[in-house]
């Protein structure tokens, strides 16, 4: 019908969580056709957080043949009576490594429009910046700070150091490779959204839950930051910048969601942001803080005024995933694209007003956020909550 060929057709792959949750909500919005590609693994309760709403098909990437396959096949039935016979958009939320990428675009063959691939801020701590300790003279990591380090040695000592952020860059320069090298009849684009750490509701890892817990289980369990000594930084690193209490970047999770609709009904009309093949971006908030100020807008986001965390010499902590001295460069995110993100104080309120009505709706995730907190803290922020002690502690989760 002439409705569906004007409404985007969209792949994602992973998806069956947080982001990716958000992601779909935000595509069925602008009355999106998906497809969503994961191992249908059972989150928050569901299998489909979409109620239905979208086409799903299992498949487990760790199976590289098996799941080109899968893509090809899903490929050929979506694309087969769409004019361009091509995805408008595939959002991959679970690749890891080239290896990942590889298998979609061999799946794929060209047969799509834009692949946006949800990277992260870690690519940089891989960096040839990051190699010589943030020394560089910038004050800022631009987009353009990703490139590694000449020198073999340096590369293996950072891959060593940070496993994660290798995998994520060698999996953008799989795509960067990988689209220059297909030939198809339309324009075909790629761009890696570098995401700090992310926030939001349905976060399966828990960590700013647990903080949330942490600011209600009373006044003696402060939430724990680095005891600051009185040693100034060094003449030459970034001005106003404490190495040991860096200003801290983090997005939400209802920002990827809408930069990703932005790039199929805004980016498409914006010169600027379509001159090259691939293109990396910084996505997050623009206030970037420490982490006791971070903790103190949580707290007020959380009806509690007043209140600082402990400061201890060697504090229990969930955040940051990084240890970069350096906030990130946002400039293209607002000047090429043309996107505003949420600002921090909001996320954190909606975020904190989540919390609360899960504890009722999702008391067993609840409860798992609650013991990742130190001993003594548990007992009191299960209380507040209203839950009961779980059995056993479980272990962390992790994301897609």
């Amino acid at each position: 019908t002439t409705a569906e060929e004007a409404s985007p057709l969209v792949l994602v792959l992973g998806g069956s969580t947080f982001m990716g949750r958000a992601t779909l909500d935000a595509l069925l919005q602008v009355r999106a056709r998906i497809c969503v590609v994961n191992r249908g693994r059972f989150y928050w309760g569901t299998k489909d957080p979409s109620n239905g709403r979208v086409a799903r098909v299992t498949a487990d990437r760790r199976d590289k043949q098996s799941f080109a396959e899968r893509i090809d096949a899903v490929t050929s039935r979506a694309v087969q009576n769409e004019p361009s016979r091509a995805w408008s958009l595939v959002a991959d939320f679970s690749a890891y490594d080239g290896n990942d990428i590889n298998a979609a675009l061999e799946g794929l063959r060209g047969r799509f429009h834009l692949y946006a691939y949800i990277s992260s801020d870690s690519v940089y701590e891989v960096s040839k910046l990051a190699g010589e300790g943030w020394q560089s003279g910038v004050t800022h990591v631009s987009e353009g700070s990703s490139a590694r380090p000449t020198e073999a040695e340096m590369r293996k000592k950072l891959r060593k150091a940070d496993g994660y952020g290798d995998g994520k860059l060698e999996a953008e320069e799989a795509l960067c490779a990988g689209i220059s090298c297909l030939s198809a009849e339309h324009p075909i684009r790629a761009i890696a959204l570098r995401l700090p750490d992310v926030l939001g509701p349905y976060d399966d890892t828990f960590r700013l839950w647990a903080y949330w817990h942490w600011w209600h289980s009373g006044p003696e369990n402060r939430p724990q930051v680095k005891k600051q000594t009185l040693k100034r930084s060094s003449p030459d690193s970034h001005p106003g910048a404490d190495p040991a209490d860096p200003p801290l970047a983090f997005v939400f999770s209802h920002d990827v969601a809408r930069f990703l609709v932005h790039l199929i009904t805004q980016v498409p009309d914006l010169p600027a942001a379509n001159q090259s093949h691939f293109d990396a971006v910084n996505l997050g908030c623009d206030l970037q803080i420490p982490m006791r100020n971070f903790l103190e807008l949580l707290a007020q986001a959380s009806g509690l005024h007043g209140v600082s965390p402990a400061c201890v010499e060697r504090p229990k902590g969930f955040l940051p995933s990084v240890d970069r001295p350096l906030p990130l460069d946002f400039k293209k995110l607002k000047e090429t694209y043309l996107f505003s993100a949420t600002p921090l104080e909001e996320v954190l309120k909606v975020c904190a007003d989540w919390f609360s009505d899960a504890c009722k709706h999702f008391p067993e995730e609840a409860a798992e956020a609650a013991m990742k907190l130190p001993p003594s803290a548990r007992a009191p922020a299960l209380a507040y909550a209203g839950l009961e002690m779980p059995q056993s502690p479980s272990s962390d989760s992790s994301s897609s």
